[in-house]
């Protein structure tokens, strides 16, 4: 059978990550985002786009409950995590045909108004915080 590397040891380690990460609890997230932070030191560019994703939008949940950042901040933050999410998760497909982003984006489900949001961090001006929240 082929085997694959991968920066995890295993399936429990796996499970217990996507666990933690989705757990609600800010000191398991806290947890789970420092064993994806290993993770990509060990697996680098090769580190799947979801994890990498879904990590940076946990991270700032973590952030934004902590208190310790102003809503500017956490807006550059949100903001951050969302475009790099959309941009990534649209690539793939923008590789093998050019197409509108929208486009590509309601391909892998992502809403119209995520995209807008994405276009409005990147290219106007920053939104209110409630809105990166709900991104």
């Amino acid at each position: 059978p082929l085997r694959t590397v991968v920066a995890w040891r295993g399936r429990a380690e796996w499970d217990q990550v996507m666990v933690g990460l989705y757990c609600g609890d800010s000191r398991l997230q806290q947890d789970a985002l420092d064993r994806v932070s290993a993770w990509k030191s060990r697996y680098g560019p090769k580190m799947p786009l979801a994890v990498d994703c879904t990590a940076e939008l946990i991270r700032c949940k973590v952030l934004d409950s902590s208190g310790r950042l102003k809503s500017h901040e956490l807006i550059l933050s949100y903001g951050l995590a969302l475009v790099r999410f959309v941009n990534l998760i649209t690539e793939r497909k923008q590789k093998m045909v050019s197409l509108p982003l929208r486009q590509l984006a309601r391909e892998v489900d992502i809403p119209v108004w995520v995209v807008d949001l994405r276009h409005e961090l990147t290219h106007g001006k920053l939104p209110r915080l409630a809105l990166c929240r709900k991104g």
